[in-house]
């Protein structure tokens, strides 16, 4: 029977380190740009009284702002990634709209800077690249993040195939 744990032991740690080269995107790159985030969090943001309420237009609208966080996953679901904090404020097209940090399943962190593209009642669409505070473990390439209302909850989507594509399913932590 030990060796049964040992063995399921041993197979569960080499999934989690499988993943994490998909995940932190440890498969060599061409590019090894630099980044403008610095790894800090923005001040959260509390949502207005009437959460369908637009801020104006490609601002971000006050239902998405401030702390969410979920639990995380890539590949279709196959690979799990810990948890997501999703950080959002106010911001402009071009502005830094929040970070995500992520705290995966063995004690890893990492912190994507988020920029805003668009937004709108529907989502927000932000370009996600790592801190430049990012350990090797994180991916520092640059990708697309759209975040989408569903009722209480924050889907979070990354379009980011040397990451598995993540997804996450948030909840409002402030």
């Amino acid at each position: 029977m030990s060796c049964t744990v040992a063995l399921a032991v041993a197979g569960a740690m080499a999934a989690v380190t499988v993943g994490s080269v998909f995940v932190f995107g440890l498969l060599p790159k061409d590019d090894a740009s630099k980044d403008s985030g610095g790894g800090q969090e923005p001040p959260a943001a509390t949502a207005p009284a009437d959460p369908s309420q637009d801020d104006g237009a490609g601002r971000v609208p006050g239902a998405y702002l401030g702390k969410w966080r979920g639990k995380a996953d890539a590949s279709g679901g196959t690979i799990p990634l810990g948890t997501f904090e999703v950080t959002l404020r106010q911001a402009e097209p071009g502005d830094r709209v929040g970070t995500v940090v992520q705290h995966d399943l063995i004690g890893n962190t990492c912190t994507d800077v988020l920029t805003l593209k668009s937004a709108s009642a529907k989502e927000l669409v932000a370009t996600g690249k790592g801190a430049k505070s990012n350990g090797a473990q994180c991916a520092q390439t640059p990708h697309t993040v759209t975040l989408r209302l569903d009722g209480k909850a924050l889907k979070y989507t990354s379009d980011d195939p040397d990451a598995g594509d993540p997804k996450a399913r948030l909840s409002r932590i402030d």
